[in-house]
C-alpha cells in the first residue's frame, strides 16, 4: 500500500512538473510584458523598416515613429504621440510575435 501511494505521489509530481514546462523541458511561456521587449522585424517585409521596438518602460517605435504601449495579458494597446490607442491581441511563440491588425488579420514579426 505504501509503495502504491508513493508511486502515485511521484506520478502526480511528474505531471505537475510537466504542466509547468513545455514538451521540450524548457520553462513555460514567459510573462508577455517582458517577452515582448526587443526589436521585431516584419516577416512579410524584412529589412524594409516595418520594425517594432519595445522598450521596458512602455515606449518604443514603429516605422521610426515613437510609440507608447501597455500590455494586459494577451492584449496590447499601442499609441503614437498625440493619437488614440490601437488595442489588439498579440502572441509570442519563440522568436515570433503575432499581432492582429485593425482588421483582425495576423501580422507576423521576427525577433532581431
Amino acid at each position: 500500500m505504501k509503495r502504491a501511494l508513493a508511486t502515485l505521489l511521484m506520478l502526480i509530481l511528474v505531471c505537475l512538473a510537466l504542466a509547468s514546462c513545455g514538451a521540450d523541458g524548457k520553462e513555460g511561456p514567459a510573462d508577455p510584458a517582458k517577452a515582448i521587449i526587443g526589436t521585431w522585424d516584419s516577416e512579410d517585409f524584412p529589412g524594409q523598416g516595418f520594425t517594432y521596438v519595445f522598450n521596458e518602460d512602455g515606449t518604443g517605435s514603429y516605422v521610426g515613429e515613437k510609440i507608447f504601449y501597455t500590455i494586459d495579458g494577451n492584449r496590447i494597446s499601442i499609441s503614437y504621440e498625440g493619437t488614440e490607442s490601437f488595442d489588439t491581441e498579440f502572441e509570442i511563440i519563440g522568436n515570433e510575435l503575432n499581432i492582429k491588425d485593425s482588421l483582425g488579420k495576423d501580422t507576423l514579426y521576427i525577433r532581431k
